[in-house]
């Protein structure tokens, strides 16, 4: 019995790196959107400027 508890938080501190790893592939997901729409507002303001 003595093993199955090895087992058994092992596989908790695997759910927890999973989470983890998934909770910064969101962030980064996050980021990237933030920074697209920032860098598609500064096009569509150069591009409908009325500087000549």
């Amino acid at each position: 019995m003595g093993g199955r508890r090895g087992r058994s938080g092992q596989a908790a501190l695997e759910y927890v790196l999973v989470f983890t790893a998934l909770i910064v592939v969101v962030w980064a997901l996050g980021r990237f959107v933030f920074a697209a729409r920032k860098s598609a507002k500064q096009t569509a303001e150069l591009v409908t400027s009325d500087y000549p």
